[in-house]
């Protein structure tokens, strides 16, 4: 039996655990911080939101674009996680993930999860925990 990584990730910042099993204590791997995804939209893009025009017919309206750049930001975090996750992973540095997120970005995160690093999940828990110390996240572990 190896290791067991806890991935708890919001769209900003992300913690990543190891422990033997899920009673023992919890060791930091590493953290991570998305500083662009903790930014206003306005800071992000411009301030003037896009026109396109309908598909059919003269009119035309604005684009949101603090939606799209927001995601934008929150699907580019999400990937670069599942990237470091799927590299350690071929390396054998665990065998078998816990993934706690905040609901929204739990479902970015599973968009960007390899099929083989999805297998890997044993678990998964819909709850923004990164403010949390190791002792509040292993009392969340099942």
């Amino acid at each position: 039996m190896g290791n067991i990584w806890i991935l708890v990730a919001d769209s900003g910042v992300a913690h990543i655990y190891m422990t033997p099993h899920m009673k023992a204590e919890l060791e930091m791997v590493q953290s991570l911080r998305h500083e662009p995804s903790r930014l206003h939209p306005r800071e992000l893009g411009t301030d003037v939101p896009g026109r396109v025009h309908d598909r059919f017919g003269p009119a035309r309206h604005s684009l949101d674009p603090a939606q799209g750049i927001k995601s934008e930001e929150r699907h580019r975090f999400a990937r670069e996680l599942a990237d470091l996750l799927a590299e350690s992973l071929r390396q054998k540095k665990f065998d078998r993930l816990v993934v706690i997120a905040a609901p929204a970005f739990l479902g970015t995160l599973r968009e960007c999860f390899s099929k083989q690093l999805a297998q890997t999940i044993v678990a998964e828990i819909p709850k923004d925990l990164t403010a949390q110390d190791a002792a509040a996240v292993k009392a969340h572990l099942p």
